[in-house]
């Protein structure tokens, strides 16, 4: 029997007497693409993608496909430029496109691609059954308004500020979001930002409660669950802190640092935490010093964890940077320097190794 050959896609089959050449269609590459994706091979998936888009450059799927992927390589001045000219031949559909480019676009400009691709959202879910049921697609299409709802949110929270009319942009967004879907925790942690920029404390710590009493105890892992990703996790324990929550801090720091204890933030914030925690500590209780040494060891444990970690990821934030160095100092005053195996004569002093210890 002979060898079989495989032909590349686009190369030039062997002579065969005369046999039809195979053709690949734009569906059947983007069909590739998507299979490539389904197993994390985003440089396969690309290529095919591309290939599509030689076949047809106005293909909207094509476009929109090369673009998906090329955000997943990081690739975002090729995103962008896929996405604009989707958006060029079809204005009027496909939402996805145009909640990337609000992604990649800041301040006014953001804010409206994110509310053409709303539009085309509400739309599209005016034409589904209501479906409440946990993993729906009715469910599923809401919580992508009310999250983009709160995106547009914060543009106005941060880089749109100063505009005239941006609380009341906030209290809109807000209001549409929770009325679209009102079980999302991200939803809350967002209302919580802005009553907080409103100095409305006690109304963003019940806003906070309210989001961390959908989620709070179920699985991190599962799917269509309803707990946050890793980084809106990080952004509330944030706003716990700055509302003086620190029980409920805590109980999320512990999540995220059991999740993942390899994010240079997430130390940064467990160590801010502790060291918080060591200030509050009542200094007419019982064992107060003892207790506020201890929050201090937990803070300077985490805190030189971070230091490691910042320099092992090759990160770029300064601030962080010099805040944790800055709380190190503040540390070793008041407690003194660590503790370290030291040589005397005749031995060694050991010192019991607490690293396995579990912080608070």
């Amino acid at each position: 029997m002979g060898k079989i050959q495989r032909t590349k896609i686009g190369a030039k089959p062997p002579s065969n007497g005369g046999a039809a050449t195979p053709t690949y269609t734009v569906g059947d590459l983007l069909s590739q693409a998507q299979q490539a994706v389904d197993r994390f091979e985003f440089e396969l998936a690309h290529q095919f993608a591309m290939r599509a888009l030689q076949l047809d450059s106005k293909s909207v799927p094509a476009l929109d496909a090369a673009g998906s992927i090329e955000m997943e390589l990081e690739l975002f001045n090729e995103a962008k430029e896929h996405f604009l000219e989707s958006v060029r031949i079809q204005p009027n559909t496909g939402y996805s496109k145009f909640m990337y480019l609000g992604q990649m676009t800041e301040q006014l400009e953001a804010i409206e691609y994110f509310q053409q691709g709303v539009n085309l959202m509400l739309a599209e879910r005016s034409t589904m059954p209501v479906d409440l049921t946990t993993g729906s697609a009715y469910l599923a299409l809401s919580n992508k308004i009310s999250s983009a709802l709160c995106s547009m949110t914060d543009i106005y929270l941060t880089d749109c500020c100063f505009e005239p009319n941006a609380e009341s942009q906030c209290e809109t967004y807000l209001a549409q979001a929770l009325q679209i879907e009102p079980i999302t925790p991200e939803v809350y942690q967002t209302l919580a930002s802005v009553r907080l920029s409103q100095q409305r404390v006690d109304e963003a710590k019940a806003a906070l409660a309210q989001g961390l009493a959908i989620w709070l105890g179920s699985d991190p892992t599962a799917e269509d669950g309803p707990t946050p990703d890793y980084e809106t996790r990080l952004a509330l324990v944030k706003l716990l802190l700055e509302t003086a929550m620190y029980d409920e801090a805590f109980t999320v720091l512990n999540g995220l640092i059991e999740e993942n204890d390899q994010v240079p933030d997430t130390l940064y914030l467990f160590g801010w935490a502790n060291y918080i925690a060591a200030e509050e500590v009542d200094e007419n209780a019982p064992n107060a010093d003892e207790e506020r040494r201890e929050q201090l060891e937990n803070a300077r444990e985490a805190l030189n964890a971070c230091v490691k970690l910042w320099h092992v990821t090759e990160s770029t934030d300064q601030p962080l940077l010099q805040h944790t160095q800055e709380l190190l100092e503040t540390i070793t005053q008041v407690i003194g320097p660590e503790v370290e195996q030291e040589e005397i004569e005749g031995g060694e002093i050991e010192y019991e190794d607490d690293e396995d210890e579990e912080m608070n």
